[in-house]
Formats: structure tokens, sequence, C-alpha cells
């Protein structure tokens, strides 16, 4: 069974279930151009490093992505340095599809915001070249990857294309598109992202993209207001062993 999220671009449940102790080791970034096949890279200790890849026609000069699951924080995962050139000798279209994802992120909040946002520059390009980047999460904190059933939260799909007399190089950002879902009480969850790149051949692009998931502003009232009664509660605390001793 497939699904497509957006364009030729696919994912897959591979595991469900990962605790956040194995997290780093299902921090995967996957590579394949025109539905050929998958190119896989693992991250360590939260990073993903690599350059002066191939991928079909495509030539990867530098990719480096971060993943901070485990923290209560502010859970996020980043592609932050993409670089991307199309070799093919003719002036053909080819499809580059990338899915970055991670599991073992703890819930800093009981009904959290998904954020999906980021930027693609076109160095060298041709009519219609195009960029477009959708973020996805699982609460059962599966892994997700190219090949087969999207996850079930899913955002809106973001795209940017260049038009035949626009200047180069030009930045157009992937505008922010978000979606709200609630962990599975405090389990960990499981998050990532998808682009596609569609580029004449001879094209030159760099990006960066980013997906968070933050808490809804409710659940971050009741986080302050739980925060100041725990506060109030231990100030009376400390103020009444004195006022007890003086009157005994």
């Amino acid at each position: 069974m497939q699904f497509k999220i957006f364009g030729s671009v696919v994912l897959a449940a591979v595991a469900t279930g990962l605790a956040a102790s194995a997290a780093q080791a299902s921090f995967v970034a996957q590579f394949s151009a025109d539905g050929g096949p998958i190119t896989s890279f693992t991250g360590t200790g939260g990073y993903i490093s690599q350059s002066n890849f191939t991928v079909g026609s495509f030539s990867i000069g530098n990719y480096t992505a971060q993943s901070d699951s485990g923290s209560s924080q502010t859970p996020q995962i980043s592609a932050f340095s993409v670089d991307v050139t199309n070799s093919n000798p003719s002036t053909v279209t080819d499809v580059l599809d990338i899915n970055l994802w991670d599991t073992g992120f703890a819930p800093p909040g009981s009904l959290l915001t998904l954020a999906g946002s980021g930027s693609v520059t076109f160095n060298v390009a041709a009519n219609g070249d195009s960029a477009t980047f959708q973020s996805g999460a699982d609460p059962a904190d599966g892994q997700f990857s190219l090949s087969t059933v999207a996850p079930p939260v899913l955002t809106p799909a973001s795209s940017a294309t260049y038009t035949t007399g626009m200047p180069l190089p030009i930045t157009i950002p992937l505008s922010q598109q978000t979606a709200t879902f609630s962990p599975n009480g405090t389990n960990p969850f499981s998050m990532g992202n998808n682009l596609e790149l569609s580029l004449a051949g001879g094209s030159n692009v760099t990006l960066s993209y980013t997906t968070t998931a933050v808490p809804e502003p409710a659940t971050l009232g009741l986080l302050a207001v739980g925060g100041l009664g725990l506060l109030v509660g231990k100030r009376r605390k400390r103020g009444g062993s004195p006022r007890n001793g003086a009157g005994s």
C-alpha cells in the first residue's frame, strides 16, 4: 500500500514503539532520485553530516542535519545545510526526495503544534524548478521513511518555485505550515520531514528546513498555573515553620 504525500514523496512505517534511549539509532536521512534506490545515513549523537555523494543524477555537496530527541524543551529536527545540483548533462527535470526522521521525542505538553518551515535559494535555475516541504509526526513513536504509508500527523505542504525572470540567486521561504496532535500520555513521539526537489539539469540550490513541536497556548497556561501553585505551596511551607515556632 502506498500513500503519496506530495509529488512523488512517500513515507514508510518501519517500526513502532521505539524507546527514547534508542532514539539516535533511529535518526535517519534517506535520499531517492526519481523513485529509484534509497540512500540512507544514520545519525550519531543527534547529528548527520555527509558531503560529496551522488543520488541518481543529483550531486549533494553537503548535507548536515540535527535532532534533539530526548529533550523536553522544544523538540526539533532540522536539516540546516543542504547543497544540491542536478548534474544531468541534458536539461531534463529530475526529482529528488529527502526524508529525515527520528524517534524518542519527549512531549513538553499534552497538546502540541507541529510546525514546519524553511527556505530554498535558487543559485542556478530553470523555469519551474521547485522545492516542496512537509512535516509529519507520530504520537506512537513510529519510524517512517521513503517507502510506503504516511505518518498519522501531517502539516500541509509548502512549495517554492522559480520562474523565468527572477534574479539569481534568489531565496524563497518555505512558509510555515502547522498541525496539532496529542502525544500518548508521557510516552515519546516521533517526527520528521520530507523535501521534494524538482530541478532541471544544471540547476543548483541550497536549502535549510526545520520541524518543531511546541505546546499549545492552553497547555502552556496549564503548565504555568501548575508551576505557580507549586511555588506558592513551597513558600507557604517555608513561611509556616517560623510562625508556628514563634507561637509555641
